[in-house]
């Protein structure tokens, strides 16, 4: 079904881009004839469209479901609260002034006890506390190491304060500074444990009336001090839903969104990727081939050498060349070169197009020659080989030296990693030793 629709698209497409270019680096890269040059062009853009409408499909079926999970979200907004003795965190409204949105941020506080349980839970704290501070000493009547003094409870959200009634022998931390000479000393430790207002100490909050408010402060009061009540009203309960609306000021959430626009950005960020990677895959194929021409065009100068020398034609030199089973690109182009010329197509002409398909100079220059030795019958013909075949061991040994350049800085990383791996060898028995 899709790879039906990509071809579709694919000839809407072809009437309006010119594709001439593209099928001519598909005969670099392969040994085709047009129409079967236009026929892989075809494969190779339908299969990418095809990919493409997937990735597009699935990032608009996704974008979809996360739009619809956000338009099906409940319109009251909810706050989750922090547990006991948690920290107070802040989260962000939005509502709207005078028709421009505005952001408020209101207070989230912790969960918090009902007065009526906080002697149960300074019971838990005390006997919690009875549990763990002695630390490492087996009984309160033989103290030989530091206390355990934990500061917080986190089961219960208690802080604890300690009262050491001698600092010199027990620190307020726990810290044994007494030695074992001399007799035993008793030390009181008192722990206080404080809940937000109840403790030892207690602090009375005020409030200032000030400044008057203009608009948008209002309503970033009314909405602060609604959440507030609500959540002094709902202590005990983790998670509080806000109405829509507060003292007439609508509010929403403005955490997270639905996430579709980023979803659509990915999906059309890959489509052009996988658009693009379909160039990139025909310019490596085509950079294989004409490194595997160069490699192999010494071979032909030399094979044409000796046959010429022996007195056989050019087409019947070709016609030995591609008698084995050779499948390189070289040998593709002679037999192409050889059914064009049995189809009709004069013989120089048939060389002057192989090295237009070609389309590297040493056999663009080769190809030439030969043609224009078989439509004017030059008889020099011997010796412009004989310059060629310098020509092309030339080029053997540029081919060489570029390839062990090439491996030269292949071999760069492994040896990079080898001297690190010998400076550990060396540097870590030394740092170990200290």
């Amino acid at each position: 079904m899709l790879r039906k629709l990509a071809g579709i698209i694919y000839d809407m497409v072809e009437k309006h881009v010119d594709m001439d270019k593209t099928i001519q680096r598909i005969k670099r890269g392969y040994t085709c004839t047009d129409a079967d040059a236009r026929t892989k062009c075809r494969g190779v853009y339908v299969e990418r469209i095809s990919m493409i409408l997937v990735v597009v499909l699935a990032s608009v079926v996704l974008a979809v479901l996360l739009w619809g999970r956000t338009a099906l979200r409940p319109e009251t907004v909810v706050i989750d609260r922090p547990g006991y003795g948690g920290d107070k965190g802040t989260k962000t409204l939005e509502t709207e002034v005078d028709g421009q949105k505005k952001q408020v941020n209101v207070d989230v506080l912790p969960i918090e006890y009902d007065e009526s349980e906080l002697e149960d839970v300074f019971d838990l704290g005390f006997t919690e506390i009875e549990e763990i501070y002695l630390g490492e000493n087996e009984s309160a009547d033989c103290i030989q190491s530091d206390l355990d003094l934990p500061e917080r409870l986190d089961d219960t959200g208690l802080d604890v304060a300690w009262i050491s009634s001698d600092q010199d022998v027990v620190t307020s931390t726990g810290k044994l500074l007494k030695s074992d000479e001399g007799d035993a000393e008793l030390v009181k430790l008192t722990a206080v444990l404080s809940y937000g207002e109840h403790s030892a100490e207690r602090e009375y909050n005020i409030r200032v009336t000030g400044r008057v408010l203009d608009a948008g402060e209002k309503a970033e009061k009314a909405i602060s001090d609604f959440v507030k009540n609500t959540q002094m009203e709902n202590r005990a309960s983790g998670r509080i839903e806000l109405p829509s609306e507060i003292e007439g000021y609508s509010i929403e959430d403005t955490a997270g969104g639905s996430g579709a626009i980023p979803v659509i950005f990915l999906g059309i960020i890959s489509a052009v990727c996988i658009w693009m990677g379909a160039r990139a895959k025909l310019s490596k194929q085509e950079k294989e081939r004409k490194q595997q021409l160069m490699i192999d065009y010494p071979e032909l100068v030399d094979r044409l050498i000796l046959y010429l020398g022996a007195g056989v034609t050019i087409r019947g030199s070709f016609v030995r060349m591609v008698q084995n089973d050779d499948e390189s690109a070289l040998m593709k182009e002679l037999r192409y070169t050889l059914n064009e010329i049995q189809a009709g197509i004069p013989e120089g002409e048939a060389y002057y197009n192989m090295g237009h398909r070609i389309n590297i100079p040493v056999y663009m220059k080769l190809m030439s020659m030969l043609s224009q030795n078989v439509s004017k019958g030059t008889k020099d013909i011997m010796i412009m080989m004989a310059g060629e075949e310098q020509a092309a061991l030339q080029t053997r040994k540029e081919l060489a030296r570029k390839k062990g350049e090439e491996a030269g800085t292949r071999l760069l990383f492994p040896m990079i990693v080898l001297l690190g791996v010998v400076m550990v060898i060396v540097v870590l028995p030394a740092v170990m030793s200290f």
